[in-house]
């Protein structure tokens, strides 16, 4: 879990730095980008559909939405390659996305209290 919440903490800036300079980096590492930014938001989905009996719906369902509308919006990105308009509002969102997915995983009571339940009635 600490490597993968380090490289969600990586593509914070990075993302940002990509919304700030749009079109200052090659189409592979655009590419790159992107598709890691789509990978990274697919656990906290996963985790939010298992855990959707325990935690808050509201905020759930604010983040899960706003997840699926970039995995979709990315992997079309990811495909397309360069030459998106307004690609700086993605890097934004995804920015944003980022830090939502660092805030879920570290204030998540729920995570940590899953596997004590499931030990305790093996």
């Amino acid at each position: 879990m600490i490597p993968y919440l380090i490289l969600v903490s990586l593509l914070v800036p990075a993302n940002l730095w990509a919304s700030i300079t749009p079109h200052l980096h090659s189409d592979l590492s655009m590419r790159v980008l992107h598709g890691v930014s789509t990978l990274v938001l697919l656990p906290p989905l996963f985790s939010m559909w298992r855990q959707r009996r325990q935690i808050q719906r509201l905020p759930a369902l604010l983040l899960a939405s706003f997840a699926v509308v970039l995995v979709v919006v990315n992997s079309k990105i990811t495909a397309m390659g360069m030459g998106v308009q307004y690609g700086w509002v993605d890097h934004l969102f995804l920015a944003i996305a980022c830090m939502a997915v660092l805030a879920f995983y570290l204030l998540n009571e729920a995570e940590d209290e899953l596997p004590e339940q499931e030990t305790s009635t093996s």
